[in-house]
């Protein structure tokens, strides 16, 4: 073995012991908690959550032992909720009510009380006469209770059915993933754009974009309606659009999120891969990002601009000298991770997700769950 492969040989070695490293120092398993068996047990947190309904219990808390075989807290909390309030099953979507994970979808106070629709819900309630109908139809509220398991959140079930209502599963569905999710429940106007996408099924991506047009058009004129509009009418209209966007934002520059710029390296079938996550700060980036990628991330210059948000292209150099773009994150100034999208808004593949997981841990990001 010549002096030049056993230096490739140690170079591999030690950047695989970096980031397997790197990996433990994020993942690494700690003493997990204790076996948490009676209400008693519960942090505060959790336990002030129940005694919040305490007037709606079926049964007492107290009388609640846990058979799970999981160690999670979370998981038996939600054990916890089921005996403490349910007769019946309860949709996946509003158990999580329970937890922190509607977070991301409710600037507050916007929220409905959906601890306690699910416990409407479990007691077997009509949760359309009770809580329900200032939001959805009879039809609506029944295909909310029933939306498919993958669907995890209130806000996703929510525009599940009102294009259900409207339309065949699979176009509710992809209805459930677009950008309607980023806008309140009770407008009218986008409660009417989820129902003529369901009755003109496209996919995610094209509604994603058609929904920045709209938006875009509305802004212009206030005016602006759906009613007796076609989808073959609306598509050369968006394009027209897209066009005028990229005339428009050339030359603008802004400072952009203080996080800098980051390179990570995995190995894929035995040879190095590296990854870089770089910042646009341009319009003329974002033309070029969106071009590449065929998606309107061009739309989003005046929030960059704003500083709300901040938009990252994620590339990988895999095998060396070859680049590839991979992913076109959008970053709130929070740190949330809110979009996270590939080529034609793909959603992230493995590979990539453990990548974002190494930024995520190393930026404190968050927000994976929800992409």
């Amino acid at each position: 073995m010549g002096k030049k492969t056993k230096l490739r040989e140690a170079q591999k070695r030690a950047a695989e012991q970096a980031i397997a490293a790197r990996l433990r120092a994020h993942t690494q398993a700690k003493t997990g908690p204790a076996f948490i068996n009676s209400f008693a047990e519960f942090a505060p947190v959790y336990r002030e959550r129940i005694e919040a309904y305490r007037d709606f219990a079926l049964r007492p808390p107290e009388a609640w032992r846990c058979f799970l075989r999981v160690r999670s807290p979370e998981q038996r909390f939600l054990d916890l909720v089921r005996f403490t309030f349910a007769d019946y099953p309860v949709p996946h979507h509003l158990e999580n009510a329970w937890t922190d994970k509607l977070r991301v979808e409710w600037p507050d106070g916007e929220a409905p009380d959906f601890r306690r629709w699910s416990i409407i819900v479990g007691r077997g309630g009509s949760l359309y006469r009770e809580a329900a109908r200032p939001y959805m139809t009879k039809c609506e509220t029944h295909h909310f209770v029933a939306a498919p398991g993958e669907i995890a959140s209130p806000k996703r079930a929510f525009w599940y059915a009102f294009a259900r209502a409207e339309g065949d599963d699979a176009a509710a569905l992809r209805v459930s993933r677009s950008k309607l999710v980023r806008f309140a429940v009770t407008e009218s106007f986008w409660k009417e754009a989820a129902r003529f996408f369901a009755r003109n099924p496209i996919v995610t991506h094209e509604i994603d974009d058609l929904v920045d047009f709209i938006n875009a058009a509305r802004r212009a004129d206030e005016g602006f309606t759906l009613k007796g509009r076609s989808l073959a009418a609306l598509r050369p209209r968006m394009v027209r659009w897209h066009d005028l966007l990229r005339e428009e934002v050339s030359g603008v520059r802004w400072c952009g999120d203080s996080r800098p710029n980051a390179q990570y390296r995995t190995f894929i079938n035995g040879r190095s891969a590296i990854w870089r996550f770089r910042q646009i700060k341009s319009s003329g980036g974002l033309v070029q990002e969106g071009q590449h990628m065929e998606h309107c991330v061009a739309a989003y210059k005046k929030d960059c601009i704003e500083g709300s948000i901040s938009i990252w292209s994620l590339t990988r150099e895999y095998p060396a000298g070859v680049l590839k773009r991979c992913l076109t994150i959008e970053l709130r100034a929070d740190g949330l991770m809110a979009q996270c999208r590939g080529f034609a808004n793909r959603p992230p593949n493995a590979e990539e997700i453990d990548v974002l997981k190494l930024w995520a841990a190393d930026r404190n990001l968050w927000g994976l769950s929800y992409l």
